[in-house]
Formats: structure tokens, sequence, C-alpha cells
């Protein structure tokens, strides 16, 4: 995973070495009482060990937007301490047994999902975000917004960032949670664009969650008929997310790799990556 230089600097540098002292305990706390699918996480985290817990995790590790994923075990070893704080040790430690349930297809959790996701004895899914990790995510969601174009920062906060794979083009999604029901909007900018100016393309809708695994759809629209769609989340393992734009009845895809918005912003070209099956047709603004 490539990290911007804004994320380096917000990051202590004690990161790195984060792990050295709690994986020199001698003594290792066991949990034989627990199912087996859960004992190796909470063994890790009983006994304050970024390695045993980094391989006790199915990778990537999604975190919210715009913190970085964590991609391998050997980037959980350094961002350990970032992510397991004390509130979380100490639901580990001291919350009864019978709090650890399986439910259903969703695999294994403690506190009904309050922490975390376990599949085959592995974490795959952290839904609990740390004091730091919090302080890291609002520094950066105030980067992003102070970046955009004066008249599209205030109230806004940062979703997602995606670029196209083909084109190099750069899409963004940010929201107002303050609504109910809250607004998003998409905005585009072609490989060429200045990041800090006008968008190519502006467009406002909602975030629908369908299905059993609440898969995320962002619907957007404007007043000329424009409308798009995006996924993040694909149900084969062949696909990856594409953005749908269609204007008058003509259709352009995107393919799109979720990205960082400060790996971009202030460049004066993203690139222009190539990919198969590429449909030339350009009805917008944006290559």
């Amino acid at each position: 995973m490539k990290t911007s230089i804004y994320i380096l600097t917000l990051l202590p540098l004690s990161l790195a070495v984060c792990g050295c002292k709690s994986d020199s305990k001698d003594t290792k706390i066991t949990r034989p009482d627990l199912p087996k699918e859960v004992r190796n996480v909470a063994e890790a985290i009983e006994n304050e060990s970024p390695s045993q817990f980094a391989s006790a995790v199915t990778y990537p590790i999604e975190r919210p937007y715009p913190l970085p994923d964590v991609k391998d075990s050997a980037e959980m070893v350094n961002y350990y301490t970032q992510m397991i704080d004390e509130p979380i040790k100490k639901a580990v430690k001291e919350k009864p047994d019978s709090l650890w349930q399986q439910e259903g297809w969703r695999g294994w959790t403690l506190e009904n999902g309050a922490y975390f996701w376990i599949d085959e004895g592995k974490i795959y899914d952290i839904t609990y975000m740390s004091k730091k990790e919090t302080q890291m995510r609002d520094s950066l969601q105030s980067l992003e917004i102070s970046s955009l174009e004066p008249s599209l920062r205030k109230d806004w906060t940062p979703v997602a960032c995606i670029m196209d794979t083909v084109s190099g083009a750069i899409f963004r999604i940010d929201s107002k949670m303050d609504i109910d029901p809250p607004v998003y909007r998409l905005a585009g900018y072609s490989s060429e664009s200045d990041l800090s100016g006008t968008p190519s393309i502006i467009l406002y809708g909602t975030l629908d969650l369908e299905g059993s695994m609440g898969n995320r759809y962002y619907r957007f629209s404007d007043d000329n008929g424009t409308t798009a769609e995006y996924t993040p989340d694909v149900s084969e393992d062949d696909e990856e997310p594409r953005i749908e734009i269609d204007r008058k009845g003509h259709s352009k895809r995107y393919y799109a790799k979720p990205s960082y918005w400060l790996d971009h912003v202030k460049r004066p070209h993203h690139g222009k990556p190539t990919h198969p099956n590429v449909d030339s047709m350009n009805i917008i603004n944006i290559k």
C-alpha cells in the first residue's frame, strides 16, 4: 500500500517499534475455556503481542477512510498499538465468555460486533476504532477538505477516493451527515485536472445498504438527468468495483480502484493506467 506523506507525518515515531516490548513477555496467557474459533484472537490481545495478533488476521483489513488499510502482517505489527488500545484490551480480558457468540454467516464476534468479526479463527473485519485512529482520521479529513476548491468545503466529510485504472481520472465521495437522510456528493476530475480546482462533474445522491450482507450502493444524479452508481462491495472474486455514469442514455464505465486523495493532490498529472476491454465512449468531461 502506498502511504502518503501526509499520513506519515501523523503517525507517531514509535510506530515502527511498537511491538517489541509486548512480544518479549516470557509467560503467555491462554484462554482454554473460549471456543477454539476465537481463542487465538483473545490470547493475542491478552498477551499484548503484535506478532501473535498479526498472525490471527485475514488481510487486508479495511480502516475508515481516509486512514490507510492494513494490507499484511508486517503492517499490522507496526500498526498494532494504534488500533488495539486499552478499551478493547479490557473488553477481551473482562467480558464474560458468554458474550463471544457466533452470528450465522458473519462468524464469531464479541459483544455483537462492537470490536471485530472472526471467521475460521481469524479476524476479517475490525469494527472498533481506537482514540488514536479517530484523531488521525479527523486530521486527515481536515487536510482533505481544506485541499478542495473553497465552495466544496463547508460541512462536507470525506468518504472515499477512487481512481479509474484506465484513464487515471480521480473521483471522490463526500457526505453531509447532519442531514436526515445524509446527502452524498460525487465529484470527478480528469487526469490533467488541478484537484484544488472545479471538478469536471458533480452529482448528489444517497447511500443504500442492500442484501443480507449490507452491500453499499451509492446512487447519484443531477437536474440534467445524469446518473451514476458505485458499489465498493463486489460479489464475485473476479469482479472489481466500477463507477457507471449515464448521460442521456449514453453510458460510461470507470474501473474503480480505491485510492487516497492526499496521494494525488498537488500533482499536475495522475497518470493513465491501462485496462483491458476499455470502453472508449467519452460522454462526460472526464477522460
